[in-house]
């Protein structure tokens, strides 16, 4: 992530400044080391998206607060040209937000998994419930409570959102997924 002025990491420090948080405090209450958080916070270090759900929680804000907006002609569609995205280096996925409204009750998402690309560490808020379709590829799925699934190109798989979850790219070429979370985590 780049650190210009309308980075990932400055709105990060502008949100922990402006409410008047210490790095330390940041820290102790998301279980992330406050020398990792200044590194993000300065652009020299990605964030992995299930560690930017923690910070964003303890703020309580959500992602899409810190994204930029992207100007769009009609309320109810998004163009091509118009999603709003967030790329984890860290994690090899690049997710598309395919809804105008990011407050509504569920919440489409295009993502994109490199063939390193591990969604790790996820697990989300009590009652959701999520939907993915692979478009292309093979994703590997592990849901606790469940026996690891592999979706090929055509598959799908619903679950309860709010048990932890791992979804994984298991091949070696790019996958390419729609899903959909309810109630809209982000």
């Amino acid at each position: 992530m780049a650190a210009g002025p309308n980075s990932l990491g400055n709105r990060l420090r502008a949100l922990r400044t402006g409410r008047g948080h210490s790095l330390a405090e940041v820290a102790e209450a998301t279980g992330l080391s406050a020398s990792f958080l200044s590194l993000v916070e300065t652009g020299r270090s990605d964030i992995t998206i299930s560690r930017l759900v923690r910070v964003v929680d303890f703020y309580g804000v959500r992602i899409t607060d810190l994204l930029d907006e992207v100007p769009r002609a009609d309320s109810m569609v998004v163009r091509r040209n118009e999603h709003r995205h967030l790329y984890s280096r860290a994690e090899g996925i690049d997710v598309h937000l395919l809804s105008p409204d990011t407050r509504g009750a569920m919440m489409p998402v295009l993502t994109t998994y490199e063939p390193t690309g591990n969604w790790a560490e996820f697990k989300g808020a009590p009652g959701s419930e999520a939907f993915v379709y692979v478009l292309n590829g093979r994703l590997e799925l592990d849901v606790e409570g469940h026996d690891v699934v592999e979706l090929r190109s055509g598959d799908s798989a619903y679950w309860h959102a709010d048990r932890p979850h791992r979804i994984r790219n298991a091949g070696r070429a790019e996958v390419r997924t729609i899903a959909v979370v309810t109630p809209a985590a982000w």
